[in-house]
C-alpha cells in the first residue's frame, strides 16, 4: 500500500472537551471534492488534536481524508455495502465548479 499524502485543509482550536472550532480554505480543498447522485459537493476531512500549539495558538490541525476504496470485489467476509466511508450516493470523482 503506498504512503497517502497529506492535504492540510485548515486549523483550529480546542473549544470544549467534545468541540472544535476550525478553519477551512476552501482554495485548498475544492480538487478533493466529490458529487453526490444528491447534486451536493462533499469533501472528507480529518480533525486532529495536535499534541501542543503550534506557534499561531492552533491546536487543531485539518487534513483532507484522500482514501479511496479499492476497485477490487469485496472478499467473502465483506460486501460492497459494508465498504466504510463510501457512502451509496457518491458517484465518482468529478471535479466540482465551487463558485467562489
Amino acid at each position: 500500500m503506498a504512503e497517502e499524502r497529506k492535504v492540510f485543509a485548515g486549523s483550529g482550536k480546542i473549544v470544549t472537551s467534545w468541540k472544535r472550532g476550525i478553519s477551512i480554505c476552501l482554495d485548498d480543498v475544492q480538487n478533493y471534492a466529490t458529487r453526490a447522485k444528491n447534486g451536493k459537493f462533499y469533501v472528507n476531512l480529518n480533525v486532529i488534536d495536535l499534541k501542543e500549539p503550534n506557534q499561531w495558538g492552533k491546536n487543531v490541525s485539518v487534513e483532507v481524508n484522500t482514501w479511496k476504496p479499492d476497485r477490487q470485489a469485496p472478499t467473502s467476509n465483506q460486501s460492497y455495502t459494508q465498504r466504510p466511508n463510501t457512502p451509496e450516493n457518491f458517484i465518482g470523482d468529478e471535479l466540482p465548479e465551487i463558485p467562489f
